[in-house]
């Protein structure tokens, strides 16, 4: 079994997630806008640890290598282009339906964050939607057999 770079790629981008999240933690603290910033800083943390757990689980995707490389690149792409909108939200104190319901926010900002969540969604459905068809069969390694028939865990 050869061991694929994007694994541990995968796993090196969550966790520079998680340490990105640390300091949109401090940024709470000392920039304006501090709702935004928490915003920024739990997203981050959960791609972080989304991208880790897929790095994780790399090797028992039933994936052909196109696929696993559009799985790659579509999460990466993702994730860094939330980065990018949730950072931009922050700096620009963009309003959100949740954060402030009823208020329409101002439109050149907005069309720069619509733009950015025109990458995102499609690339995050794509990539998850691989994640999860490779997911499907019987895990590689971890078979037991019971009364001569193997079964999964």
């Amino acid at each position: 079994m050869t061991v694929d770079p994007r694994r541990r790629s995968l796993i090196r981008q969550g966790f520079l997630f998680l340490f990105l999240g640390l300091l949109f933690g401090l940024a709470i603290l000392a920039l304006p806008h501090p709702s935004r910033w928490l915003a920024a800083h739990l997203t981050a943390f959960l791609t972080g640890l989304v991208l880790v757990v897929m790095g994780f689980a790399w090797n028992e995707f039933h994936l052909t290598p196109r696929q696993l490389t559009v799985a790659y690149t579509t999460g990466l792409i993702a994730a860094y282009a939330g980065l990018a909108g949730n950072v931009f939200a922050a700096i620009a104190d963009l309003p959100g339906p949740a954060s402030n319901p009823g208020v329409a926010p101002p439109m050149p900002q907005a069309a720069v964050f619509l733009a950015i969540l025109a990458i995102v969604v499609p690339t995050l459905f794509v990539s998850f939607g691989l994640v999860l068809y490779g997911m499907r069969g019987v895990a590689s390694g971890r078979e037991t057999r019971v009364e001569g028939a193997v079964q999964p865990y």
